[in-house]
């Protein structure tokens, strides 16, 4: 298997266990968020609750957010950014100025606030099964050039060899030129495929996924290799065979 490729399904595997982290984090928070008590406030002349058991409901919301979604082991490497900055970017500013600036945890409130969460855990299960279709792929694309690399013709295109074998060494390795060119469009497709698959996918899961390896598109590069390994090979065989004309 290509260097290239077993890094890209390392990568995906971190990603994915990242990823699965969070959409626990959220499940957590939601759970927990369901067995808050909520607090009604009445808009007339008199407060029906207790201001300090208002005051104390969103406190114990943003304290469970920090518990779980804040906590999960990648989080400060991989954001490292404040609560408020948190909340508003998995909820949105309205719900999160809620959270931060609101009266109480009422049950409007608390119902936007599990709800909120259930959307953002569904973005990770969707981004989940984004990572599993793009961790097939590269094994797909690692199955398919080690099966090209083997059928690579030996030989050193020698005009010494007979004009019917180099003939036949330069038919098959078209017919992998070929292969080659037909992984690539597969593996082009399937990159295209992940813009469509999901709206919160970044632009381009590649770029995204691979930043940190030498190139963002690790299957295509392994085929450019191997494509100028054969190219060269029925280059030389094509010298040997006009030499034998």
């Amino acid at each position: 298997m290509s260097e290239r490729i077993d890094a890209a399904l390392d990568a995906v595997a971190d990603e994915r266990v990242s990823i699965a982290a969070e959409r626990d984090a959220l499940m957590a928070f939601d759970r927990r968020v369901a067995d808050l008590s909520t607090v009604t406030v009445s808009v007339g002349p008199s407060l029906v609750a207790d201001q300090r058991q208002s005051d104390r409901s969103l406190e114990r919301v943003r304290e469970v957010y920090a518990e779980t979604v804040m906590s999960v082991p990648h989080y400060e490497e991989e954001y490292g950014d404040t609560l408020a900055e948190s909340l508003a970017a998995e909820f949105g500013d309205d719900l999160a100025a809620a959270l931060l600036n609101g009266a109480a945890l009422t049950p409007t409130v608390r119902n936007a606030v599990r709800a909120a969460a259930v959307s953002a855990r569904d973005e990770r299960e969707e981004f989940l099964d984004v990572l599993d279709r793009e961790a097939a792929s590269l094994d797909a694309a690692a199955s398919d050039v080690a099966a090209v690399r083997s059928a690579i013709p030996g030989g050193d295109g020698s005009p010494r060899r007979r004009f019917d074998d180099l003939r036949r060494a330069w038919s098959d390795l078209r017919d992998l030129e070929a292969r080659i060119d037909g992984i690539a469009r597969r593996r082009q497709e399937t990159i295209r495929g992940h813009r469509s698959d999901l709206p919160g996918v970044p632009a381009d899961l590649s770029e995204y996924l691979y930043a940190d390896l030498p190139t963002p598109y690790p299957v295509l590069a392994t085929l450019a290799t191997v494509g100028e390994r054969v190219a060269e090979r029925r280059q030389r065989v094509e010298r040997a065979l006009a030499s034998t004309a």
